[in-house]
């Protein structure tokens, strides 16, 4: 949405408890256009104006890929108006249609997510593309769209082995207010299997940056449908009993297989879950239910009583454990549905 300025269910969740993105607001066209100092070629066959821009190019590549601008060039000429280079008004953001534009410009500034992400040398914008979902899709370029939404499937996924990958190597292209348009191109396009993990990632904003949203570098705020707002909500309060529960879990007191001091190590464990409330309230109650646990038990354990295996089993694979259950209801906490959630896909890799 935009504007301008029984189960581990149950255990997870505790109770058991739609939305389209809008379109852009469309800009008046001004009556006269600067040329773009970027793509405006002098024997171009096709002029494109947005906004005060105008963009000269050719017409091959665009025809060739979408089956708007194809329709609309087969179209014949205005009595009188025979040019060899029409000029055809579009209602879009002159920043968003460059990026669309350069993918079908040859030379220096040419910009492939596939290839490019591919290579490790090139890391998008969220801007590129969410104006290259947005605008392939609009435009019917369902190639661009699909390569994009490929790249977000990658930073969003549904298996949680590949989420953990994608939060250690988030790109710096992306930050986490950018889920509220992940949301909404998600919504968009209905790729159903990026709204949990970007839910959960809005959910983790202020209040208020919920709210207000995301401005983009076009000047237009970018802001969730009220359907969702609510599932944001909602979502944070499950997040943090999620994370509560995951506090009282982390130290129950079965040890690690092959713990060398069994009684030592059940005596400090008990001691760990006694003390949560000292001073490590935002542990209990944190939106991150990812956040680590070794330093409330380095605090704790100062002699570092527990053996070596009960340690790494604190660090490593105890909360590992409880953060993939509570991954397997996500879905349920952010009020969406998601076929085949949890599975690893070739484009997750």
């Amino acid at each position: 949405m935009l504007s301008n300025s029984h189960s581990l269910e149950d255990t997870w969740l505790g109770t058991r408890p739609t939305a389209e993105n809008a379109s852009d607001s469309e800009p008046t066209q001004p009556t006269s256009s600067k040329r773009d100092a970027e793509l405006w070629f002098e024997d171009g066959n096709l002029g494109l104006v947005a906004g005060d821009v105008e963009f000269k190019l050719y017409r091959g590549p665009l025809i060739a890929h979408s089956l708007v601008f194809k329709d609309m060039l087969s179209l014949p000429q205005p009595a009188g108006r025979d040019e060899p280079c029409p000029v055809i008004p579009l209602y879009d953001s002159p920043d968003d249609l460059r990026h669309v534009l350069r993918v079908f410009i040859p030379g220096s500034t040419l910009r492939s997510v596939r290839t490019s992400h591919r290579a490790g040398h090139y890391e998008p914008s969220y801007e590129e593309v969410s104006a290259c979902i947005r605008i392939g899709h609009k435009y019917e370029i369902e190639d661009l769209v699909q390569r994009n939404l490929d790249y977000l499937r990658k930073l969003y996924p549904s298996n949680f082995d590949a989420y953990l990958v994608a939060r250690r190597n988030r790109p710096p292209t992306f930050t986490p207010a950018h889920a509220i348009g992940v949301v909404n191109l998600a919504r968009l396009t209905g790729t159903d299997a990026l709204l949990p993990a970007a839910l959960m990632e809005c959910c983790t904003l202020s209040g208020i940056g919920i709210v207000n949203g995301l401005e983009r570098a076009d000047g237009m705020r970018e802001t969730l449908s009220p359907e969702d707002l609510g599932r944001c909500f909602v979502g944070r309060t499950r997040m943090a009993q999620a994370s509560a529960r995951i506090a009282h879990q982390m130290f129950r007191q079965s040890i690690a297989k092959g713990c060398r001091h069994p009684a030592c190590c059940v005596r400090v464990l008990q001691r760990l879950l006694n003390e949560l409330g000292d001073g490590r309230i935002e542990l209990l109650s944190s939106l991150d239910w990812f956040a680590p646990w070794t330093g409330y038990v380095d605090d704790k354990d100062e002699d570092r009583e527990l053996c070596t295996q009960c340690y790494k089993m604190l660090s490593e694979e105890r909360p590992r454990q409880l953060q993939r259950e509570v991954w397997t209801v996500l879905p349920a906490m952010m009020g969406v549905s998601v076929e085949g959630w949890g599975e690893k896909t070739s484009v997750e890799g």
